[in-house]
């Protein structure tokens, strides 16, 4: 009964387009080990720990453009998977949490190893099966636009099954279909754009497919705009005449410089930047659309998303002529002023936190893929990283996770033939180190794992004015990167150096220098805030 139902299960997979399975091995789960065992052409990572597990399958999905399925056993096991699932919900990645379970008669028994596993992950699977013996399960009409769970029914396993000579057919495959009524979209696009009033776009994360598409429709609009370093266009030479280059204070800093923000088109993902949260208590002054595959106007007051591919919406279309209030010209100058001034205070606090971020990403090489974990590096990462075309890929998580899974998740995204950098926080390093488990099974040559060590939750220092809220700490990183053999490298100041293999690199940057560029880049802002000022006057 075992190895039928597992055949089945993983054959429904493969179906769809799985091709790489992730495995925490269990007794109740063993079927599925030994049937992946001997599966020649499917690709399996073996993990100890299901949580790390599934932010790592979480990121292949996302590389690989497949579903992943991560497989579990029995129990509080299968409620690793949560923090995954949630994750995988909000930012439309198409997950497949495998859980076995006991027979269904043990159902509400308290038997060992045995929970209510059944609609497990509730909100965040919408497309769930429970499967036993006898029972036939079709994937094809999932949409791939979230995680999907499949709970297993097992018998207690009474001997090792047998697979030898049966092969899961991974020819077969369902592409899924993305219906977006153009006419509508582009109907409900020229509605928001004759409404323009002082208007800014902001581009967060997009896929590599759409982003010239979005570089099209900015151009031709010809407004102020935002650019998440996820977005991948960051860096873009054609965008930087339209580009914001400071990251916080926007609303503010529009309306002292006379162009007051009424409009504002979202392409993509959630921002990452503070503006996004200061929109919520703005509502009666702004109109909002968002431009995006997901679902999510990310404010809780509109819901005003034309959803689908971004490519394919903005294909044939032509925006109307916006009009753009003079005082945006001012505005951008005073922000080409800002980030002057922002160059030269990098090299007056070499060792302050936001330089060594700087100086970090001067040495990263061209087509590298860079991956910013949640919390300060992300941010740091848009406001102090330098602007010139280097071709990167940049990814971060934004769904959900928080610090949860970062090492995880990085991992799986790890390309082969390219140079992979991980940036993460001190926290956030602690919170994934079984992480690592998996770096001998990967097939990337170029890692470069690195910890901002600041010695706590820094991102809180300048908000709450007590530490209970900064988790502080005075740990040092060797040893975790001895224990899983790797290239330990400390830096209080970065080096001009060409990285190879593996390498762990922990960042110290300087307490007293790092106070001293917060304290010194607030007054430059009040003197750029106070020139704008008399200038308009």
């Amino acid at each position: 009964m075992n190895e039928e139902i597992t055949y089945r299960v993983l054959q429904a997979c493969a179906d769809v387009g799985a091709r790489e399975f992730v495995v925490c091995a269990g007794s109740r789960n063993s079927s599925f080990v030994e049937a992946l065992r001997v599966e020649e052409r499917a690709n399996t990572y073996y993990w100890p720990e299901e949580r790390s597990a599934s932010f790592f399958a979480l990121g292949l999905t996302r590389r690989t453009k497949r579903p992943v399925p991560v497989i579990t056993t029995s129990g509080t096991a299968s409620a690793e998977l949560y923090p995954a699932a949630m994750e995988a919900y909000y930012s439309g990645v198409p997950l497949i949490l495998i859980t076995a379970d006991r027979p269904r008669s043990f159902r509400g028994s308290g038997a060992p190893q045995s929970a209510e596993q059944e609609k497990l992950f509730g909100y965040y699977a919408k497309t769930t099966f429970d499967v036993a013996d006898g029972d036939t399960i079709d994937l094809t009409s999932w949409d791939r636009q979230g995680p999907l769970h499949i709970n297993v029914c097992l018998a207690e396993p009474q001997k090792q099954p047998k697979f030898q000579g049966r092969q899961l057919d991974l020819d077969k495959e369902v592409s899924p279909t993305s219906d977006v009524d153009m006419a509508d979209a582009h109907s409900r696009l020229d509605r928001f754009f004759s409404t323009m009033r002082n208007p800014l776009a902001i581009a967060s994360t997009l896929k590599a497919e759409d982003r010239e598409a979005v570089v099209q429709l900015l151009t031709a609009l010809g407004i102020p705009v935002m650019i998440d370093g996820i977005s991948g266009l960051r860096e873009d030479p054609r965008l930087r005449p339209l580009s914001l280059m400071r990251t916080d204070k926007i609303l503010d800093d529009a309306a002292e410089n006379g162009y007051p923000i009424g409009n504002i088109l979202r392409i993509g993902g959630i921002p990452t930047h503070r503006i996004w949260r200061d929109l919520e208590y703005v509502s009666d002054d702004m109109n909002v659309c968002a431009i995006s595959e997901m679902p999510y106007s990310g404010l809780s007051w509109t819901r005003n998303v034309i959803r689908g591919p971004i490519s394919k919406i903005l294909s044939g279309y032509r925006p109307p002529k916006v009009s753009v209030n003079t005082q945006a010209q001012v505005w951008l100058a005073k922000q080409r002023d800002i980030n002057d001034r922002l160059q030269e205070l990098f090299v007056e606090e070499p060792q302050a936190e936001p330089s060594l971020v700087r100086a970090l990403s001067s040495i990263i090489p061209a087509k590298s893929h860079i991956y910013l974990g949640n919390s300060l590096p992300v941010r740091e990462w848009d406001m102090s990283a330098q602007r010139d075309d280097r071709q990167w890929e940049v990814n971060a998580s934004r769904g959900v996770c928080g610090i949860d899974g970062q090492i995880s998740t990085f991992l799986g995204l790890c390309r082969p033939g390219v140079s992979n950098w991980g940036i993460f926080g001190d926290l956030t390093m602690l919170y994934d180190m079984a992480g690592f488990w998996i770096l001998p099974k990967l097939d990337s040559e170029a890692i470069n794992i690195v910890v901002i060590n600041n010695g706590g939750g820094k991102i809180f220092e300048r908000m709450y004015p007590y530490k209970e809220m900064l988790n502080l700490h005075q740990l040092k990183f060797k040893p975790l990167a001895e224990m899983w053999g790797l290239n330990y490298l400390r830096w209080e100041n970065i080096p001009k150096l060409q990285m190879t293999g593996c390498n762990f690199i922990e960042i110290v940057p300087d307490e007293a220098a790092t106070h001293r560029f917060w304290e010194k880049y607030a007054k430059l802002d009040e003197q750029a805030t106070t020139e704008s000022l008399s200038k308009m006057h």
